[in-house]
């Protein structure tokens, strides 16, 4: 490294390229300026990138036409991942409500009740000597024959109606994810069962957190699913605006930015649901359908800016695309409820 020729110290930049020089040996004070100066930098970046998302289709545009780009703003892989973090620590925090997420149905036909009495009447029989049970097991047992032959049935009784074979409800492929499934489905089934044996007290909790357990492993995964299904609907737009002879990662680098704000809103909206909870007051401010319609006029401003089209030729393809879209996130999101069978 070369030294000034004034004061005899290390060039902090190359006089050739202009970069600035690296010097491994550095104090503790010239390491905690880097951090700063990096983190600062970094910030700035981060509220550029905020006011350009804002803009329907502004930040996609300025990506391939400023070279400049990644000096001023974030780059699309590393603010969905950004967002995508902040989301999963988010919903580990408790950002959803899923608490009250129970396995069961109060609307059960007469076959379905039917094949509730037998399963209790078989599994009376398994236990044979009811001496060896607890009086508060019998009871739970008593009060989910008692609720078959009723109208408005309790989702414990579902414990045993959840005995039928898992092969036929999924037939997936390859044949070991199948069979994987197939066996989660069981062990599922058997926790769940087994919860009709908890005290009467205990068991509106115990499914709770089953329920929990499975809504939480899918929603934590929801990020990452869209992610990889993001090439796909690139494709798919590409299609629509094929004569706009766009390149494919135009169209990638779109989906990038409007998913990363999508996601970048619904933060917003848990942070109010946060609030509302410490403030219940603000409960008479409803936003979810604002906060939706919201996202529905930006989606279609985005499209209509970034590919410049009029009003009715973007109208039809947003809504056209946006049909296919909900089939696309439809299978994404029964792959998401997969994973969450696999890991809970």
């Amino acid at each position: 490294m070369p030294d000034t020729p004034k004061t005899g110290k290390p060039e902090k930049f190359c006089n050739q390229c202009g970069q600035k020089t690296f010097r491994p040996q550095r104090t503790i004070k010239e390491l905690l300026v880097e951090f700063v100066e990096d983190w600062l930098n970094f910030d700035s970046k981060v509220f550029k990138t905020a006011r350009m998302l804002a803009k329907p289709g502004a930040l996609s545009r300025d990506y391939f036409t400023n070279s400049h780009h990644k000096n001023h703003y974030v780059t699309p892989i590393k603010l969905y991942l950004i967002l995508s973090i902040i989301f999963l620590l988010m919903t580990k925090a408790g950002g959803f409500n899923v608490s009250n997420v129970q396995i069961g149905t109060n609307n059960l036909s007469e076959q379905e009740r039917a094949e509730v009495q037998e399963a209790l009447t078989d599994a009376q029989e398994q236990l044979g000597d009811n001496s060896a049970l607890s009086p508060e097991v019998l009871k739970a047992i008593d009060n989910a024959q008692a609720q078959a032959d009723t109208e408005e049935t309790d989702p414990v009784v579902l414990a045993l109606h959840c005995k039928s074979d898992a092969k036929d409800i999924f037939h997936l492929w390859p044949q070991w994810l199948d069979q994987a499934l197939e066996e989660r489905i069981d062990k599922l089934c058997d926790t769940y069962h087994d919860i009709s044996y908890l005290p009467e007290e205990k068991q509106k909790a115990a499914r709770s957190a089953l329920g929990l357990s499975i809504v939480q492993n899918m929603i934590e995964v929801i990020p990452q699913t869209v992610l990889f299904a993001l090439p796909l609907f690139a494709l798919l737009l590409s299609l629509f605006y094929v004569f706009k002879k766009r390149l494919y990662v135009e169209h990638l680098v779109l989906l990038i930015h409007s998913h990363s704000f999508m996601f970048a809103i619904i933060l917003l909206y848990l942070g109010w649901y946060q609030l509302v909870t410490i403030v219940p007051q603000l409960q008479v401010l409803h936003l979810g359908w604002f906060v939706f319609i919201g996202l529905i006029v930006y989606l279609f401003y985005t499209q209509k800016n970034f590919y410049q089209t009029g009003y009715w030729a973007t109208i039809w393809r947003f809504m056209l695309y946006g049909l296919l879209y909900m089939v696309i996130f439809s299978f994404m999101m029964l792959i998401a409820l997969l994973i969450g069978l696999m890991s809970a």
